[in-house]
């Protein structure tokens, strides 16, 4: 099979690879579909085995390639002829990691972690690991007249045009992760309902100050795909992170807020939410000498 853009209409074939797999957020049909230009993704399908592969810096890189049945330690020869043309392999769960550790080597991927949160404490904001974001929601609650809504097809596009407003605001077009994340929302506005996504919104007096959109992408986890705000208003990010919880994954046990790209802003915000874990990654940096390790073991 040759390599195929990833298109809308290929969701139900490839979620017979990606769907309820991982925790971590790479690997969904959503992110793929919403990075497949910024990252100039492609796939292809053999044996039964999904590769998928981009760009990113210039550099090509693929992600773990996923068997459709059984286990990933099946696949040994394939990950092998990728690393013997130097194929840089990225974002491997750590449960994968652990299946194929006798065979190669991974080094961490510190800023992809993702981080993942227990939900029923992100609503409850309670003790003093959350004394500040439970101030940051009472006084936003305190001080503005505000309503929660869903996002659906009767107010999506003031969404859009929240989008649009707040990235003119920050310039994204000269920057470049902003104008890739920027083309990213585009895809999931345009093609909200068909993607399957929960998305919720917050109007101060009528107006749209905030938004989140997720998804659930294992029975106990949702994730978290955008998360935007207008700053101006205290504690927006604060309230728009709980009440979005509460309306629709409360019954959910973990929620995924991706990763920190290495960024000290983002990763302080994301550390005061006090996650549960950390989700690592790994790359595969090449193959073990079986040989060595057997004799390394022997002695």
């Amino acid at each position: 099979m040759e390599w195929k853009n990833i298109e809308l209409d290929d969701r139900e074939r490839l979620n017979e690879f990606l769907l309820g797999r991982f925790q971590t957020g790479d690997l969904t049909f959503t992110n793929l579909f919403i990075w497949r230009i910024g990252k100039n993704l492609k796939y292809k399908i053999n044996d039964d085995i999904l590769y998928i592969k981009g760009t990113e810096d210039k550099s090509e890189f693929y992600y773990i390639p996923l068997p459709k049945h059984g286990d990933f330690r099946k696949i040994k020869k394939q990950i092998s002829e990728l690393l013997k043309v130097n194929t840089v392999i990225r974002a491997v769960p750590e449960g994968v990691r652990i299946l194929l550790e006798d065979y190669f080597s991974f080094q961490e991927e510190r800023d992809r972690f993702d981080y993942l949160y227990k939900v029923e404490k992100l609503i409850e904001l309670k003790g003093r690991k959350f004394h500040n974001k439970k101030n940051q929601v009472n006084r936003f609650e305190k001080i503005y007249d505000f309503s929660y809504e869903k996002i659906d097809s009767t107010n999506i596009k003031e969404v859009m045009d929240f989008e649009d407003k707040w990235c003119q605001d920050r310039e994204c077009s000269i920057y470049k992760g902003l104008d890739k994340e920027s083309l990213g929302i585009r895809e999931i506005f345009e093609n909200y309902e068909s993607l399957y996504l929960k998305g919720g919104l917050l109007r101060v007096q009528g107006d749209i100050v905030a938004f989140s959109i997720g998804e659930e992408i294992t029975p106990n986890t949702g994730l978290i795909h955008i998360e935007k705000g207008d700053i101006k208003y205290q504690g927006v990010y604060q309230e728009m992170n709980k009440i979005f919880l509460k309306k629709e994954f409360s019954h959910l046990e973990y929620v995924n807020r991706e990763e920190d790209l290495g960024i000290d802003g983002i990763k302080k915000a994301k550390e005061s939410y006090n996650p549960a874990m950390l989700l690592k990654k790994y790359i595969i940096t090449g193959e073990k000498d079986l040989k060595i390790e057997k004799s390394v073991k022997k002695c």
